[in-house]
């Protein structure tokens, strides 16, 4: 019986338990990947803690909307792809935090790009240009991104500035150099902000990536919610703000541009460190406390 780690209920990183589970197997369309990284998200972390309720989850979930690793098995309809292929993978009905996972979504990883940098990508790729799309941002607008230091923040920064998007930056000051370096200007996150941003000029969207605690800004920024995207603020319907919810639909070849980019070198990631999978609960009360400012990939030998 392959092992994974388990959620046993909402509540403390303590939920997380490293646990057998029954093999899964693959249906029509899906392949079964032997798991050898997979990311952790903050959308993880919100959903463990119970602030994502709207978002059911099965008993015993296990969490990870991204991995990486080697086809074991292939379901019925599958073509192009073969046991042994080297792919990473988004998995909307979670499951990455195991040494087996299936998946409906993936891509063949290039060998350019490493296993760890391959586990890291998918989930931040498809969120950033699936509210990139729904915000429907267009070259000469401006867009002001909270949490642009982050994983999906900095995809975003950079798909964004491409296609001729003015991109502000709320960051702490750890972040500043890194997204001037991707092509936005930073502003100081925290008190004030709205004054900060003001003096550079309108905003036409908002892209919430940071989590909480600044809707209220974002939408007096805006002119109102209604271009106003927030990733996992539970307190979305509240202010009249989507939340922006990953579905199949959305941004169908995101994972795809992405491992192409990240292959040709022309795609940055944030920076990250590994934790064995076993230690996944120590791994999400790091990033709770604040004192870890990189990724953290949960890794299997």
């Amino acid at each position: 019986m392959p092992n994974a780690v388990v959620m046993t209920g909402y509540g403390p990183p303590e939920v997380l338990t490293w646990a057998g589970v029954p093999l899964p197997e693959p249906v029509a369309g899906q392949i079964r990947i032997k798991v050898k990284a997979a990311g952790i998200s903050p959308t993880d972390l919100a959903l463990r803690a119970g602030y994502l309720k709207a978002i059911p989850l099965p008993a015993g979930a296990v969490l990870g909307f991204e991995a990486a690793g080697t086809v074991d098995a292939v379901g019925p309809g599958v073509a192009g792809t073969s046991i042994g292929d080297a792919v990473t993978a988004l998995l909307f009905s979670l499951g990455g935090y195991a040494e087996y996972a299936v998946a409906s979504i993936w891509a063949r990883k290039p060998d350019a790009v490493s296993w760890l940098d391959a586990a890291a990508l998918p989930g931040s790729a498809e969120a950033a240009e699936r509210v990139l799309w729904q915000l429907n941002v267009t070259g000469g607008e401006t867009l002001l991104l909270f949490g642009g230091g982050g994983s999906v923040g900095i995809i975003a920064t950079q798909l964004a500035v491409a296609r001729g998007v003015k991109v502000i930056s709320a960051v702490g000051e750890h972040d500043e150099t890194l997204v001037r370096e991707l092509g936005a200007t930073p502003v100081r996150y925290g008190a004030g902000v709205t004054g900060r941003v003001r003096e550079l000029g309108a905003v036409d969207a908002v892209f919430d990536a940071a989590g909480t605690g600044v809707l209220a800004d974002a939408i007096a920024l805006a002119g109102g919610p209604k271009r106003v995207i927030t990733l996992s603020d539970p307190a979305a319907a509240g202010f009249g703000v989507t939340l922006s919810e990953p579905t199949p639909d959305r941004a169908p070849g995101a994972l795809d541009e992405a491992i192409a980019l990240l292959a040709e070198g022309r795609l940055r990631l944030r920076a990250h460190t590994t934790m064995p999978m076993q230690q996944a609960a120590e791994a999400h009360r790091r990033l709770e406390s604040g004192t870890v400012h990189q990724r953290i990939i949960l890794t299997l030998n």
